[in-house]
């Protein structure tokens, strides 16, 4: 029996650059998830009537941020931006789970949690996968990223399990702290898959950590609304935030009257978060990837608006609170799992400007704006009811559903011009 030859030097650093940043996805989506549950339980002391407020606030917030972001890319090496926007989250949520161990219910400090929590994780997230983008290759990306997104489900998995079985003997803040802590792991680990990527043949294309990405705010609101592939993203991140906004709402009506206590309400959406992740976990590591490989960028993003169309369509045939939310996990795990993953190779094709800036526009200010918008417009269309409102998000999904197959061509195109550029380069 002939032994199996060993994996050579340049892929043996490929995966353990892959095991580093799914162990950093993991410490993020864990601690993040930690803190979500708390946060939905929270939001419900602020009460559904005000979500519209609530998110108002978020977005005021979100847009205050994004110059400072925007300065800190500009200036700050890029291999430090995750620390410079971790360490100051933790230390806001250090804070407020000391407030809230005297004062669990207040709706004042439960609004601040909503809105710092809200606005703030779109900053990690979106710093996370810039980090990616910035360093793994289109090619990389498409073989690995459903992997990384896959070890951010399996944290996510275990962060709402650790909140579901401790939140009634701890309490709320032992469980922040914890989370924190997982939030600035993820930066140490995030330098170490960077590290191990420049050890690659290719590290000749992995831009120095020590090197700001520069660039000006203006020049790149300018090129957001000059790009149409940029342009193209924006709408399918808009069209999903429309839906989830309205969902979110229809789930906060139902779980304000069957569920009273904040820990029973903690412990259902934690419960919810866990079926997410689990779901989404399977569609990172066993569907994207698949897709991807044997399809197109085209075909995996285009997997998603049809898993959610179908699943509003038995929404509306049977609008009823179980179904309601067996439909909220599907769709969360459709974005998170199908969506996600080839969303984030889509920035790959671009610049460094694009990827940090463009991409942090878009994850924040763009999406929250959306979010603001949707929960306004969801006070007009509430009156249709749940099957109605069902009804109208299958119709979203067919429009998503066109976007997504058209983004998906354009990366192709643009990977072939990148690839081209390469071998005349060569």
């Amino acid at each position: 029996m002939t032994a199996s030859a060993p994996a050579s030097p340049d892929i043996r650093a490929e995966r353990r650059a892959l095991a580093y940043a799914a162990a950093a996805h993991f410490c993020l989506l864990c601690g993040y998830y930690m803190l979500r549950p708390l946060r939905e339980a929270l939001a419900l002391e602020v009460g559904v009537r005000n979500n519209s407020w609530l998110f108002s606030a978020v977005f005021v917030v979100t847009c205050a941020l994004l110059p400072l972001y925007w300065w800190l890319v500009g200036r700050t090496p890029r291999g430090r931006l995750l620390w410079y926007v971790g360490v100051p989250f933790a230390a806001v949520f250090v804070v407020l789970a000391f407030a809230l161990s005297g004062a669990p219910r207040d709706p004042q400090l439960a609004f601040i949690y909503f809105v710092a929590l809200t606005s703030g994780n779109l900053y990690l997230v979106s710093v996370f996968w810039s980090a990616m983008a910035d360093v793994w290759r289109p090619e990389l990306a498409k073989r690995y990223f459903g992997y990384v997104a896959a070890g951010g489900s399996a944290g996510a998995i275990l962060g709402p399990n650790i909140v579901a079985a401790l939140v009634h003997e701890l309490g709320a803040t032992p469980l922040i702290l914890i989370a924190c802590g997982f939030v600035l792991v993820t930066a140490l680990l995030v330098t170490q898959s960077r590290r191990a990527l420049r050890r690659c043949e290719q590290g000749a294309h992995i831009p120095d950590g020590a090197i700001p990405v520069g660039g000006r705010a203006l020049d790149d609101l300018r090129r957001l609304a000059k790009t149409p592939y940029l342009l193209g993203i924006a709408g399918v991140i808009i069209a999903g935030q429309t839906i989830g906004a309205f969902m979110y709402n229809e789930q906060g009506k139902y779980v304000s009257h069957a569920f009273s206590s904040l820990a029973d309400r903690a412990q259902l959406f934690a419960q919810m978060e866990f079926g997410v992740n689990v779901l989404s976990l399977a569609f990172q590591a066993g569907v994207v990837g698949w897709l991807t490989r044997r399809g197109s960028v085209a075909l995996s993003l285009s997997a998603m608006p049809v898993l959610l169309g179908a699943s509003f369509i038995v929404l509306a045939l049977y609008p009823l609170g179980g179904v309601l939310l067996v439909t909220q996990v599907i769709r969360r795990a459709a974005d998170y799992g199908l969506g996600k993953p080839p969303r984030e190779m889509l920035f790959t094709v671009l610049n460094p400007e694009s990827k940090f800036k463009s991409k942090s526009l878009i994850d924040t200010v763009l999406q929250r704006g959306s979010d603001v918008s949707s929960q306004w417009l969801y006070l007009a269309v509430s009156n249709l009811g749940l099957a109605g409102i069902a009804g109208l998000c299958a119709g979203v999904s067919v429009a998503l559903l066109a976007a997504t197959r058209t983004l998906g061509r354009a990366f192709e195109t643009r990977r072939s011009e990148d690839d081209g550029a390469d071998k005349v380069v060569a």
